[in-house]
């Protein structure tokens, strides 16, 4: 991975968290809803491990929010 593509996936991330912060529910709570174990999404969502593309869309469903407004937004962060 490049640096640039590092911190897309960074921003991605913290978008994420954004939208969750946003939506009321804990990161545990969202766990439950992805049926994903609490420790694999947190480690994700505090960027301890890399995020795979087929979980990022999983979230996406479950936030009810489109990719291509997760990654606006994240490409939006960037340019700050």
């Amino acid at each position: 991975m490049t640096k640039e593509n590092d911190a897309l996936q960074s921003a991605i991330i913290d978008q994420i968290n954004a939208e969750l912060g946003a939506s009321g529910i804990s990161m545990k709570q969202f766990a439950a809803i992805l049926g994903r174990p609490y420790d694999s999404t947190r480690n994700y969502l505090k960027k301890e491990r890399s995020m795979p593309l087929g979980f990022f869309l999983e979230i996406a469903g479950a936030l009810n929010i489109d990719v291509t407004i997760i990654m606006e937004r994240a490409k939006q962060r960037l340019e700050r």
